[in-house]
């Protein structure tokens, strides 16, 4: 199996796009947005355990949401 960097390092086709991954679901299970994704988005932790940041694709709509409940100030957004 011999795989570009492209292929091994995104694993998304050009054509597809890409979903938005924010959690709707409840505590049993996760349920995606499924809106088309907009923006890569670096999360820092705001609970003070010191947690490493996390990266999400999210739709314009669940970023307001995710700036609204954690801040502007832990929030990194770039488009995609």
């Amino acid at each position: 199996m011999d795989l570009t960097f492209d292929e091994i390092a995104l694993g998304w086709d050009d054509d597809v796009p890409l979903e938005c991954e924010c959690d709707h679901g409840d505590d049993e299970a996760y349920a995606p947005c499924g809106r088309r994704a907009k923006w890569r988005v670096t999360i820092d932790c705001t609970c003070g355990e010191d947690h490493p940041r996390t990266v999400e694709l999210l739709c314009t709509k669940c970023l307001r949401t995710a700036r609204k409940d954690l801040g502007d100030e832990a929030i990194t957004a770039r488009p995609l």
